[in-house]
């Protein structure tokens, strides 16, 4: 299964386009890494969704074209070096330089180092202080000269993002029980002799460290604060339901007139006259029209004699009838 997700990787990472990083651009990803981080809790890690944050903010301001796997990559890579640094200046007698921006070893030392950390820490180091305040949460004032033999002694009850020092060297880091992600790269596992072959689970002090999680915690608090909003939010729906159902049932639906002809009863004494349905038609078109409006009005007023007599000369007339 893990061959088959390198290969898937693989061939993932192949297809990337290619792009070189610029001093400001680095810079950049480290600043915005450590203003975010200022704003999160105790225990907090960078997962995949705040490196493709990362990525969207850097394209934005330098037009870059960079995927969250660059990004990622990018990160792990400084976060490896500062280990690599923290390792060496927690060392006795090995310090940082400020004004040369290097750390100062001795040769002796320098021998048994690895290609990697041989090239790191023989040259001056760029973004020294941003990488020091975005892994150890401190300014980069040579605090971190601490003797070999103490500087293990304090009790480590945080995870891999802890801001922490630890010795790269000596023992295997916990085992987070939620997983690797991109803020938990594993260290490289040193063989210990002599009277350093303690377990895995152990620091040098005898002292075993706690695989205890504080996300638990924070995760169960923030779990109840949601369901509690959840439940208020579901009341205060409730309540303006009825409260809308109330005033509806209260208030009374509004009266509609209805349309009343003010010349029905024209139409009914039509009705009584003695006419053929065509000539019932005629006389309805001809007083329905808009111009015999008076004329409508002026029959409805009028006696039945006098209806009687306006139809048939009407009709008369349309005929081409002399009375």
């Amino acid at each position: 299964m893990t061959k088959k997700k390198l290969k898937v990787d693989a061939v993932v990472s192949s297809r990337e386009r290619t792009v070189t990083w610029a001093d400001d651009q680095k810079k950049y990803m480290l600043d915005w890494y450590i203003d975010y981080l200022k704003d999160q809790h105790v225990g907090f890690k960078f997962k995949k969704q705040h490196h493709l944050l990362c990525a969207d903010a850097l394209n934005k301001k330098f037009a870059m074209g960079v995927t969250v796997d660059q990004v990622d990559r990018q990160y792990r890579h400084y976060k490896e070096n500062w280990k690599i640094i923290a390792a060496a200046l927690s060392k006795s007698g090995n310090s940082f330089d400020h004004t040369r921006c290097i750390v100062t070893i001795s040769e002796s030392e320098k021998a048994t180092l690895c290609d990697r950390a041989r090239r790191l820490l023989t040259k001056p180091i760029k973004f020294y202080e941003e990488m020091q305040e975005l892994f150890t949460g401190s300014s980069a004032d040579g605090s971190l000269a601490m003797d070999q033999n103490t500087c293990m002694d304090v009790s480590d009850d945080s995870d891999s993002d802890s801001r922490e020092m630890r010795d790269l060297n000596g023992y295997t880091p916990p085992e987070d029980p939620l997983g690797d992600d991109s803020d938990t790269i594993p260290t490289p596992i040193t063989n210990a002799t002599g009277d350093n072959n303690y377990p895995s689970n152990y620091t040098r002090s005898g002292i075993k460290r706690s695989r205890g999680n504080p996300m638990c915690t924070l995760s169960t608090k923030k779990a109840a604060k949601y369901k509690s909003r959840l439940v208020e939010s579901n009341d205060e729906i409730t309540a303006t339901m009825k409260s809308l159902r109330d005033t509806l049932v209260a208030t009374a639906p509004p009266h509609i007139s209805q349309l009343v002809d003010p010349h029905a009863t024209l139409w009914q004494r039509l009705e009584t006259i003695p006419l053929t349905p065509d000539q019932r038609i005629i006389v309805g078109e001809h007083l329905s029209s808009k111009e015999n409006e008076v004329k409508r009005s002026w029959l409805c007023n009028a006696s039945d004699d006098t209806l009687h007599a306006w139809v048939f000369k009407f009709l008369c007339d349309k005929e081409g009838l002399n009375l």
